[in-house]
């Protein structure tokens, strides 16, 4: 709970994923991507298995959604549940990644870009707004945090 996403949240989209290193085992919440492998998370881990990859949240819409990381993705899960649920979604899992999935902008009617408020998203987004025209920044949402997660966070218990 201290990135501030309730277990039913996290439960609808993540798994709880085991696995070793160095004949420990451990365990991590894990957001499968488009490709198999894994992103895990957990309160001392950040990394992912092989093949590293974006993740996709499919639920037939003509709208997608773009966040850079599962806690962003997750966030907004909390913060805007209706629009996650009524859209398709895509968790980059690295910017990098931008370049394999711009290609599928074309399939929706509109995408919403929810990218970090740094110098790497605010680029990221910038470029994209200047090839498509069905792509909006919506980063003025988050407006004064770094990311969805941090606005979330610091407004656990104020609610």
């Amino acid at each position: 709970m201290s990135r501030g996403i309730p277990l039913s949240v996290a439960g609808t989209y993540c798994k709880e994923v085991w696995y070793e290193i160095n004949c420990k085992q451990y365990f991590a919440i894990g957001l499968k991507n488009h490709l198999g492998g894994w992103e895990l998370r957990n309160k001392y881990y950040k990394n992912s298995s092989s093949p590293k990859s974006y993740s996709s949240i499919q639920h037939s819409s003509d709208r997608l959604l773009v966040t850079e990381g599962i806690f962003d993705f997750l966030s907004l899960a909390v913060m805007k549940t209706d629009i996650v649920k009524n859209s398709d979604c895509i968790v980059l899992n690295s910017l990098a990644f931008i370049k394999d999935i711009d290609q599928l902008f074309y399939k929706y009617s509109e995408v919403l870009l929810f990218l970090d408020n740094d110098s790497a998203g605010e680029n990221a987004t910038r470029r994209l707004l200047e090839h498509y025209d069905n792509v909006s920044d919506n980063s003025q949402f988050y407006s004064g945090y770094s990311d969805l997660n941090e606005k979330l966070i610091s407004h656990v218990g104020k609610v």
